[in-house]
C-alpha cells in the first residue's frame, strides 16, 4: 500500500554508510540536560577523529623488492583456502544482500490506519459496540482532534479495561467515582506522597495543591494542547514511576469489596521489604511464563521483592499512573512524559542512526544504573539488572552489558555498596546514548519500574529485546515477536533468543524494522495526546454521573392529598462509602 500521505522523512531512515568519510559514528554531546534521572545514562563528551584523519605510517611509503611470482601464487592460494574455511564455518552470516522490510513494515501500518473509522458516525458505532455504551461527552471534538493529528481512532481497548470496573460500580452507585476522587483529594493536598491534584475548568487546567512531583511542569504543557475540549473535572495524577492502587478486581466477589471502602490508611501502606507483602498479605502472585507450568515473576522482579517506592492503597481509588502490574494493580494508564519528544525527560539522541544493519556488531548492548529496588543483604542477585550482568559475563561474544552507575539511595540497611561495586565492576563513567547504534541488539529492562527508554530504542535502528513485569499504555499496540523480542522476567530465555537472532539475521532485521516503523509513525507525541485526552473524557463522564442524578422530590403532605394515607417518600441516592476513619497505626 502507498505511504505517500505520510511525511517523506519517515518513509525510510537516512542512514549514512558506516565506512563513509563524512559521518563520524559517535559525535560529542548527546544533548541531555544535567541531572537526568537514573533510568537513562548520562552523556559524556567524546572526541572522535574523522575517518582517514590518522597520519600515514612511515612504512607505507617504503619501497620493497618485488617477491617471485610463485611466492605470490602460494600466498594467494593460502588466503583463498582460509577464506573458504571461514565462510563454511559461519552459516549464520547471510550469503546475499540483507532483505529490506521497510516497505512491508510501512504497509502494515498503512493497513492499521486504513481500518480506523473514517467518519464520526462510524466511530460512535464502533465505540458503542466495543463498550456497550455510547461515547462520553465531547467525543465529537476528540474525534476531530484525533483525525486532525493522524491518531488511531478505534484502538483503545486498554482504556476500556482500565475504566470497566468503575462503570460497573456506577450501576450500583453513580456517585462512587466522584466520591473516591473527593476522598483522595484532601489527602493528596495535605501530603502528596508523589501525587498531584488538579482541575479542568472552563477549558483550562490548573493545579489545586503545592505538592511537588517530577512532572509538575510537564503535565500542564501536555494538557494545554487539548484542554479546549476537556469537560470540567478534578483529577489525581501519580507522579511516581511505580503504581499505587493495589486492587485486583478480577478476583471473585471484588465488586462489593470495592463499594465497601475499608482502607483506613489509603496511600500510606509502606511495607519493607515488599516480597512477603505481595505474596502473602495481598496474594499478588504473578506467573513467570505466559503458558504451561511456571514459577513466579515475584522472585525475579526488584519491584516485587523490595520496591524502591511504596505508599499503596488497597481500595479502588481512581488514579492516573504511567504504569501498573496487572492484574494486582488497578491504576488507570496514561502516557509517560518520557515518551514525549518535547519533554525534558525524553531520552535525546544527538543525531540519528548512521550505521547500517550489516555493519552493526551482532551483540546485545545495555548500559544502566543499579536502580530497581532496595538492596538488602544478597537480594540484589535476583534483580534483573544484576542478573543481566551475571549472564553477560558468561556470554561475552553475545553480550556487551555493563552497570554504569550505583544508586546509593537504594543501598541502606544491610547493604555493602563498595562490595557490590567491586563485585559487578560498576563503572564511574557512562556511555553516550549514540553508542547503541553500533550494535544489532539492544536490551530494555525494568529499573525502579518501566525503563522509560523503550520507544527511543525502537527508533534507534537496532532490534530491541524487552523484559518487563509492567504494563504501559501501548501494550496492545506493540506486539511481541512482531515489533520486539520478549524476554522472561528472570531472563532465563535471553541467551537462547539472542542465538536465534544471530542465526536468523533476516528475520531479526524484519522485526527490527517493524518496530522502528511502528514507533516512528504511530507512537508519536500527537498519539500520546489522543490517548491521554481519551482517558480524561472517560474520567470526566464517570465523575459527572454524580451531578446528573435528579434532585430528591419534596415530601408530600398527607393533609393536602385529599385525606389519603401519606405516600412513600422517594429514596435519595446516597453513596455507600462510609465516612473516612482516622488514620491508625498498626
Amino acid at each position: 500500500m502507498s505511504t505517500s500521505w505520510f511525511p517523506e522523512s519517515f518513509k525510510r531512515p537516512n542512514i549514512a554508510l558506516s565506512n563513509g568519510d563524512s559521518h563520524p559514528l559517535l559525535p560529542s554531546n548527546g544533548g541531555i540536560p544535567p541531572g537526568e534521572d537514573e533510568e537513562d545514562d548520562q552523556e559524556i563528551e567524546l572526541e572522535m577523529r574523522r575517518f582517514g584523519d590518522e597520519p600515514r605510517p612511515k612504512w607505507m611509503g617504503m619501497r620493497r623488492s618485488r617477491p617471485p611470482w610463485f611466492v605470490l601464487v602460494a600466498i594467494l592460494a593460502v588466503f583463498s583456502l582460509l577464506a573458504l574455511l571461514v565462510f563454511q564455518s559461519s552459516p549464520s552470516k547471510p550469503r546475499g544482500p540483507i532483505p529490506d522490510f521497510w516497505d512491508i513494515s510501512n504497509a502494515k501500518v498503512d493497513t492499521l490506519y486504513a481500518r480506523q473509522s473514517s467518519s464520526l458516525e462510524q466511530a460512535i458505532a464502533r465505540y458503542s459496540l466495543r463498550n456497550n455504551r455510547p461515547p462520553p461527552p465531547m467525543y465529537e471534538q476528540w474525534y476531530e482532534f484525533a483525525r486532525g493529528h493522524s491518531c488511531l481512532i478505534d484502538e483503545y481497548d486498554q482504556i476500556s479495561r482500565d475504566f470497566e470496573p468503575f462503570y460497573q460500580l456506577a450501576q450500583d452507585d453513580p456517585t462512587f467515582f466522584k466520591t473516591m476522587v473527593s476522598k483522595a483529594t484532601p489527602q493528596v493536598q495535605a501530603d502528596g506522597r508523589g501525587m498531584k491534584t488538579g482541575v479542568f475548568a472552563d477549558h483550562k487546567f490548573s493545579w489545586t495543591d503545592d505538592q511537588g512531583t517530577l512532572y509538575t511542569d510537564d503535565w500542564p504543557r501536555t494538557f494545554g494542547r487539548f484542554a479546549d475540549f476537556m469537560p470540567n473535572m478534578s483529577v489525581i495524577l501519580n507522579g511516581r514511576d511505580e503504581p499505587r492502587v493495589i486492587f485486583n478486581y478480577r478476583l471473585p466477589n471484588m465488586r462489593p469489596k470495592a463499594l465497601n471502602v475499608s482502607d483506613v490508611e489509603p496511600f500510606r501502606h509502606t511495607p519493607h521489604p515488599t516480597a512477603s507483602y505481595f505474596k502473602d498479605d495481598i496474594g499478588c502472585l504473578l506467573p513467570l511464563r505466559p503458558t504451561g507450568f511456571t514459577g513466579l515473576t515475584n522472585d525475579a522482579s526488584a519491584f516485587m521483592l523490595y520496591s524502591s517506592s511504596t505508599d499503596f492503597t488497597t481500595d479502588l481509588y481512581p488514579v492516573m499512573s504511567m504504569t501498573k502490574i496487572s492484574p494486582c494493580f488497578a491504576d488507570i494508564l496514561v502516557p509517560s512524559e518520557f515518551y514525549y519528544t518535547d519533554s525534558w525527560w525524553a531520552p535525546k539522541y544527538g543525531y540519528p542512526n548512521n550505521i547500517t544493519w550489516e555493519d552493526k556488531a551482532p551483540q546485545l548492548y545495555w548500559r544502566g544504573m543499579t536502580s530497581g529496588g532496595h538492596v538488602f543483604g544478597q537480594n540484589y542477585h535476583a534483580f534483573p539488572r544484576f542478573r543481566l550482568i551475571d549472564i553477560g559475563r558468561k556470554h561475552l561474544k553475545l553480550m556487551n552489558v555493563k552497570l554504569s552507575g550505583f544508586h546509593d539511595g537504594l543501598c541502606g540497611e544491610n547493604c555493602d555498596a563498595e562490595m557490590i561495586k567491586k563485585e559487578y565492576d560498576v563503572a564511574h563513567v557512562s556511555s553516550p546514548r549514540e553508542e547503541v547504534y553500533k550494535y544489532k541488539y539492544l536490551f530494555d529492562v525494568d529499573g525502579n519500574s518501566f525503563s522509560g527508554r523503550y520507544l527511543g530504542l525502537l527508533r534507534s535502528g537496532s532490534l530491541v529485546f524487552k523484559s518487563t513485569a509492567f504494563a504501559e499504555y501501548f501494550n496492545d499496540w506493540l506486539r511481541p515477536f512482531e515489533h520486539y523480542i520478549p524476554i522472561l522476567p528472570d531472563l532465563s530465555d535471553l541467551v537462547e533468543k539472542l542465538e536465534w537472532a544471530v542465526a536468523h539475521d533476516a528475520e531479526a532485521h524484519e522485526i527490527q524494522q517493524a518496530g522502528q516503523v511502528f514507533a516512528e509513525r504511530v507512537l508519536t507525541d500527537a498519539q500520546n495526546d489522543c490517548y491521554f485526552s481519551a482517558v480524561l473524557l472517560e474520567w470526566a463522564r464517570l465523575q459527572g454521573m454524580a451531578d446528573e442524578l435528579p434532585p430528591p422530590k419534596a415530601p408530600v403532605n398527607a393533609d393536602e392529598d385529599e385525606g389519603g394515607p401519606p405516600k412513600a417518600l422517594p429514596v435519595e441516592v446516597t453513596p455507600v462509602v462510609p465516612e473516612e476513619e482516622d488514620n491508625a497505626n498498626d
